[in-house]
């Protein structure tokens, strides 16, 4: 990857240019096109049911979906969600909602009713599409909302029209539009008011971001026939994308709803799937796994991993096990997933300390490192990470202050921490929003505090990340009660499990006096200096 490191004493950094447009393929088109050159290709296969799909199945899937939204009479514009695991369903669900010029509002199943509601009513969704196992949690959630939510089970019971029984229906094709700034997707994050927001993600933003990937040198070696694996949850814009790396090169890609170790090396093996993208803390168990069971690593071309470094130990096995290409992402949702990538070429044991960053930028970004006040920084210093992408979010859905604060100029202000090296390589420091990154879940602790609150005991709490050579970071709250009061860390535990989803809860609570500033402001970095030197706690 060629990036442009502008001067070898400021901190921006380019990718290559956004080139050959002409070949861009619209996300939305992909079925049709498919359908067209592939009809009878697998385009999905989904692990758990056994069930394929080809591309022209997905061309007629889709135009199904259209024509059952349309019978609804759901306008263009209109949110629609979906809250079920991973299957062969969503992707045409994802592309009918494109055509049909809905919103798709995909929701995490992990997630409490409470949550759910939040996240429906904000959007505005006028349909619920679930997976059975999350009716009741749907029903709770829509509750009391102040417009009734109809809801379409992904699975219906016999002659009760669900999901699968409308996608069978006959309809006339459908032409995918091509308006470039049409919003396709609203992806919730949460952020440090503790409400999450409504990330706004366009036709060509998503289009974009597949594009930059699929012309990049990188990726020159993916030939069309190969088949890849995908583990991770379609509501995340990780999990979306990697399908969608396959499926715009008119791959196989088989989707599990099992992310477990053995499930995912049984499911390599059966399909010979040849690339996969797997966080740090399931490779380690599949490192683990194998070596537990003394077996040999399935043959691989690439695994891809992102949402945490992947260390030198960890390194050493991969290469010693599978013997295959390694890359890594970083990204986030208001940039459509990918904005730097550490290639295959540089997870090199003769230069590890390239093994602690995350790449440089990809096709069509830019990256900056700038100071509180805005000013450029130099190569080596630290500050917020700036980028600017044609596959930027349009802003918060709803919240224009807080879209004006991080959309300026064309720059996408991250809120994260880090700095660039001389040859233009990121590393990223302390998370300027404070976020926890635990299992590659992206945990905000004000939303932890706030249930920890509701406790009739508690008078403040703090949450922080500490680093965890398992899942990255785990949740620690320290909890200050009330004078006279008592609470264990289990009755304390238990009631936040039902305000929010059992990943954000924390793995370790302590008890004592928060440090405040003289207005009475929690300082948080101070609390992490406490208990990094183990003191007062």
């Amino acid at each position: 990857m060629n990036a442009a490191f502008t001067s070898s004493r400021d901190a921006h950094v380019e990718g290559p240019p956004m080139e050959r447009l002409d070949e861009l393929i619209w996300v939305a088109d992909i079925p049709a096109l498919g359908s067209a050159r592939f009809a009878n290709r697998d385009a999905i296969v989904f692990a758990e049911g056994g069930i394929r799909t080809s591309y022209a199945e997905l061309e007629r899937q889709t135009n199904a979906f259209v024509a059952a939204m349309r019978a609804r009479r759901l306008k263009p514009g209109v949110r629609i969600a979906y809250l079920g695991r991973n299957n062969d369903l969503f992707f045409a669900v994802l592309f009918g909602a494109i055509r049909a010029g809905l919103v798709l509002v995909p929701l995490n199943w992990r997630l409490e009713p409470p949550e759910l509601a939040y996240q429906l009513q904000d959007s505005g969704s006028r349909l619920v599409i679930c997976d059975k196992d999350f009716a009741n949690a749907a029903k709770q959630a829509g509750a009391d909302l102040s417009v009734p939510l109809p809801m379409l089970l992904t699975e219906g019971e016999p002659g009760s029209g669900g999901l699968r029984q409308l996608l069978q229906h006959a309809a006339p094709v459908v032409p995918a539009p091509t308006v470039a700034h049409q919003v396709v997707l609203q992806l919730y994050t949460s952020g440090t008011t503790g409400k999450p927001k409504g990330v706004l993600i366009s036709h060509a933003a998503l289009s974009l971001a597949r594009h930059a990937e699929l012309i990049s040198p990188d990726w020159a070696d993916w030939p069309g026939g190969e088949v890849s694996l995908s583990a991770m949850p379609n509501f995340h814009i990780g999990g979306m994308s990697w399908v969608l790396v396959g499926l715009v090169r008119f791959t196989t890609v088989v989707i599990t709803a099992d992310p477990t170790p053995g499930n995912m090396l049984r499911l390599i093996r059966q399909y010979a799937a040849k690339r996969s993208f797997i966080v740090p803390t399931v490779l380690r168990a599949i490192v683990d796994d194998l070596r537990a069971r003394n077996e040999s690593a399935p043959k691989m071309h690439g695994i891809y991993y992102g949402a945490m470094p992947i260390g030198e130990s960890l390194l050493r096995d991969l290469l010693a096990m599978f013997d295959c290409k390694l890359g890594q992402y970083f990204g986030m949702t208001e940039v459509t997933g990918t904005a730097t990538f550490l290639p295959p070429q540089q997870h090199d044991l003769a230069r590890p300390h390239l093994l602690k960053s995350v790449g440089r930028p990809i096709t069509g970004m830019s990256l900056e490192i700038r100071h509180p006040d805005r000013r450029l920084a130099k190569a080596g210093e630290h500050g917020e990470i700036w980028i600017k992408a044609p596959t930027c979010m349009l802003g918060y859905w709803n919240l224009p202050e807080q879209t004006a604060q991080v959309l300026v100029d064309g720059w996408y202000a991250t809120g994260d921490g880090g700095y660039l090296d001389e040859e233009g390589y990121l590393y990223l420091t302390d998370r300027i929003k404070d976020m926890i990154v635990s299992g590659g879940e992206n945990i905000y602790p004000v939303e932890v505090e706030e249930a920890l609150r509701q406790h009739p005991a508690v008078l403040d709490a703090c949450v922080v990340g500490q680093s965890d050579q398992r899942w990255g970071e785990v949740v620690v709250a320290v909890v200050e009660l009330r004078p006279g009061a008592s609470a264990s860390a289990d009755e304390l535990q238990a009631p936040a499990r039902s305000r929010i989803a059992g990943f954000k809860c924390p793995r370790i609570v302590r008890f004592g006096p928060l440090p405040r500033t003289a207005s009475g402001k929690l300082q948080r970095a101070q609390l992490r200096l406490q208990l990094k030197d183990g003191r007062g706690y």
